[in-house]
């Protein structure tokens, strides 16, 4: 299971995401979806590693 913790991230002065918390089972399936400068981009490097949130934390099983 995947699970956003209370992530928050910002561009200066603009909130992306404040104190988001999502929870991914096993075998849900999921979509992101938004317009253009939304964070669909940034969310997946959150969850991949490749970029670090301001607060909160990701959770995700090995392998």
């Amino acid at each position: 299971m995947l699970n956003i913790l209370n992530v928050t991230v910002n561009f200066g002065n603009k909130f992306l995401f404040d104190n988001v918390s999502i929870a991914v089972g096993e075998n849900d399936r999921i979509g992101l979806i938004g317009r253009n400068g939304t964070g669909k981009s940034t969310m997946l490097k959150i969850i991949y590693g490749l970029e670090t949130p301001e607060s909160g934390k990701i959770n995700m099983p090995n392998g």
